[in-house]
């Protein structure tokens, strides 16, 4: 994770957090032949059990377009001059990570972990909580009227996997390549880079 600077105007603060990642190579799954079975031959003409993919390898696809967006998750406005009156939440949606595949033989929970070992996204968990920005606009006690955000860069990313039998299965993984969550003084006109873009759609969108 990591902490954006604070700008330079103290009417504005800000804080950034990337999605927690871990980097390393994934574990490689023991082959076996396709359809093995218990206890002798099959007979002839037997259809052979899908074994599943329980291990899989999975790489980001080299070609494919990966769109890029930020969202806001969370908005909440505060007016500290009301007391201790909380407004209603003006946006509640925290992001999911997660992935779907295009086969239903894929382990999940083995691709997760596969996917968290060897690229630099989550593939699990939620970005952007309003109980986050919440915490974060604890401190805002001035007597003006704010909008405090949160708000992640989501980002499709098409996978390939390989299954322990050799077979190759697809993929896609929506997930946020960055998240920040922040403060703007509703009444502030900022500067050229004194607030991050993120703030100003904030301002723009949700000040009124």
């Amino acid at each position: 994770m990591r902490l954006a600077p604070v700008l330079a105007t103290a009417a504005v603060l800000a804080l950034s957090t990337g999605g927690c990642t871990a980097s390393g190579e994934p574990s490689k799954g023991e082959s076996r032949p396709a359809g093995a079975s218990k206890g002798g031959s099959r007979p002839a003409g037997t259809p052979v059990a899908d074994s599943g993919c329980r291990h899989v390898d999975v790489a980001a696809a080299e070609a494919g377009p990966r769109s890029r967006e930020w969202v806001f998750t969370a908005v909440r406005k505060v007016e500290p001059e009301w007391g201790e009156v909380t407004r209603p939440a003006e946006l509640d949606k925290a992001f999911v990570a997660g992935v779907e595949w295009e086969s239903p033989r894929v382990d999940k929970d083995a691709a997760v972990a596969a996917i968290e070992n060897s690229l630099e996204y989550a593939a699990s968990g939620t970005g952007g909580t309003l109980a986050e920005l919440d915490r974060f606009l604890s401190g805002v006690k001035e007597s003006r009227t704010y909008v405090g955000y949160s708000a992640v860069e989501k980002v499709s990313v098409p996978l390939t996997g390989e299954c322990e039998d050799g077979s190759r299965v697809k993929g896609t993984l929506s997930t946020w390549a960055d998240a920040e969550t922040g403060v703007v003084v509703c009444a502030t006109t900022y500067g050229k880079g004194e607030a991050p873009a993120v703030a100003l759609r904030a301002q723009a969108e949700f000040c009124d």
